[in-house]
């Protein structure tokens, strides 16, 4: 089995010697690298190829941010991880841009090492290096431009008169609530592990923090140019996304809502990342239709990004099997089998995913579903009710 290769970044050589020793068990798993500099980071990782990058975010000269935007830029590859106490709001937001997973120092052992084995795998069994090369170059992914405007104006509006508003705003947006997910899933920005609906992460991460993130998200895209195709095509992928997850809100369990409801809305996440590439915009006439991003499954490269990223597994999973045919148990439907219901129903509707069929007979099975058939709910027509609301929120 080869050994993952993992690079520790730290400026104080005696933190670089307590992780050598508290990490000496896992010498069989893993081949270790340390340096002290951005510098020598960068000059280890040209000279050999390496899986995760683990670095502290205050260091003089070249600081953890700007060593992690480098690497994204030179080795996509390579997983990016900040283990890092300074917090400063400024320079955290710098950091959630350049990094995949972020960890609080100090930190316990099992933590990192948990985080380190998760990202030294890939998720996509056939392409999972190039799934991840162009996973982890992504730093950001755009908003739709005919939503930027108004996105913005809300999230800055007052806390107090606008926060519903504000929420609303962000779970409708597929890249803000990606990120957002991201960030809540880590101590790092103050939130508590695990959070899933949109809701709770507007309020676990403050709408301070999440201003900073769209400000400086639409600061990184604000001079990319569209394409009139990609735009339109992009948005009917958008339609789709935010229609399924307003039906899918009263087709999962309570339990399983909140994840539902994020899978249902990130379901073709990897569309945004194969047009966004490494920041540069989207690509001269991108098909964002096609099932291919550069020859790899536009899907496996979405859930290489939740999973780089570090997204709550029911939410990857359920992304992962959306086009698959489901068969779920009489106990419950799941969160993947209720968001593959939701998209087969938005199908026959005119938000329907212009790549997909219809597959009727999965459907008459899937309504036909105990948790379905507890209620009287017409699931066709909530269906349609809920594509006329993604279609007049597309044109706002």
């Amino acid at each position: 089995m080869t050994r993952a290769r993992v690079l520790f970044v730290d400026d104080e050589p005696r933190i670089l010697d307590g992780l050598r020793r508290s990490l000496r068990c896992r010498r069989g798993e893993w081949e270790m690298s340390f340096a002290t500099s951005g510098g020598s980071a960068l000059e280890l990782l040209g000279e050999s190829p390496h899986d995760v990058v683990v670095s502290d975010m205050r260091m003089p000269g070249m600081d953890g941010a700007e060593l992690l935007t480098h690497v994204s830029n030179r080795h996509p590859e390579v997983a990016r991880v900040v283990l890092s106490g300074h917090t400063e709001p400024q320079a955290a937001i710098k950091v959630a841009i350049a990094g995949h997973r972020f960890l609080t120092k100090p930190s316990d052992m099992e933590s990192v090492v948990g985080v380190i084995d998760q990202l030294a795998m890939t998720t996509s069994r056939t392409h999972g290096a190039e799934a991840r090369r162009i996973a982890g170059a992504v730093r950001s992914l755009p908003s739709l431009p005919a939503h930027v405007d108004r996105l913005t104006a809300l999230v800055r509006a007052a806390p107090d008169a606008e926060l519903a508003s504000a929420i609303r705003a962000v779970s409708r947006d597929v890249g803000l609530t990606t990120k957002l997910l991201q960030l809540s899933n880590s101590a790092f920005f103050g939130a508590r592990p695990r959070v899933a609906s949109v809701e709770s992460v507007v309020n676990a991460l403050g709408l301070p923090t999440i201003q900073a993130v769209v400000d400086t998200s639409q600061m990184l895209w604000s001079s990319v140019p569209w394409e009139p195709a990609v735009e339109r095509d992009l948005t009917a992928s958008w339609r789709h996304a935010v229609a399924t997850a307003v039906l899918v809100a009263s087709m999962a369990s309570p339990a399983n809502r909140p994840y539902a409801q994020a899978a249902a809305l990130l379901q073709d996440v990897g569309r945004f990342v194969c047009v966004a590439g490494a920041g540069s915009g989207p690509c001269p006439g991108a098909n964002v239709m096609s099932p291919h991003c550069q020859g790899v499954p536009y899907r496996d490269v979405g859930v290489e990004l939740l999973h780089l990223w570090g997204l709550p597994s029911p939410i990857v999973t359920a992304v992962a099997q959306r086009d698959l045919e489901h068969r779920p148990a009489s106990s419950g439907l799941g969160v993947a089998a209720a968001v593959r219901a939701a998209h087969l129903l938005m199908q026959q509707t005119e938000s329907g995913d212009p790549s997909d069929g219809t597959h009727d007979d999965e459907l008459a099975l899937l309504l036909a579903h105990p948790q379905l058939t507890a209620n009287s709910t017409d699931w066709r027509r909530a269906a349609e009710e809920a594509s006329a609301k993604a279609g007049r929120w597309s044109s706002q």
